[in-house]
């Protein structure tokens, strides 16, 4: 997969999309990340894109995230050796990064090991975010927290009146 991509031709740009009933649907958060720039490409058969995609909608509440986003996973190890200082990688929005603070946390500070930048697509107010190792993160954090939270709410809410 990332072998495929050349530094030449590539816009070091990577998105990782996560598919889940609190997210913007695949097909949005996959037309915003190509908005942004990131490549679809079948090269030969073989998928080179620099879009990763999870499906975790059959996933209930969980505090093992990071074992349940397995393409995120291989992503972070490949990314981790290959060391693409500067790249930059594509979430729709907050609740992409993480599901909770932890694992938010956990996300960014493994893209920044491997030397990578991100980018939120939609932060307050729609203003996109470009954060980078070294960064204050804390109101990152905490609004994914607020978000995660607020989702929480929603569906107790919503089992709670049938």
């Amino acid at each position: 997969m990332i072998e495929g991509k050349k530094e030449g031709g590539f816009s070091r740009k990577w998105a990782i999309v996560t598919v889940h009933p609190w997210l913007p649907s695949r097909s949005e958060q996959v037309a915003r990340a190509r908005a942004w720039g990131v490549d679809e490409s079948i090269l030969g058969g073989v998928d080179v894109s620099a879009l990763f995609v999870d499906d975790v909608r059959h996933v209930k509440r969980t505090t093992n995230w990071p074992g349940k986003l397995v393409e995120r996973g291989i992503f972070l190890k490949k990314m981790k050796l290959l060391q693409h200082v500067g790249h930059q990688v594509f979430f729709t929005n907050p609740l992409c990064v993480g599901f909770s603070e932890k694992h938010a946390r956990s996300t960014v500070e493994g893209l920044f090991e491997a030397g990578l930048v991100v980018y939120v697509h939609s932060i307050k107010d729609n203003d996109p975010a470009l954060y980078q190792k070294g960064d204050d993160m804390t109101e990152f954090y905490e609004s994914v927290g607020l978000m995660a939270n607020a989702k929480h709410q929603s569906v107790h809410r919503k089992l709670k009146s049938r």
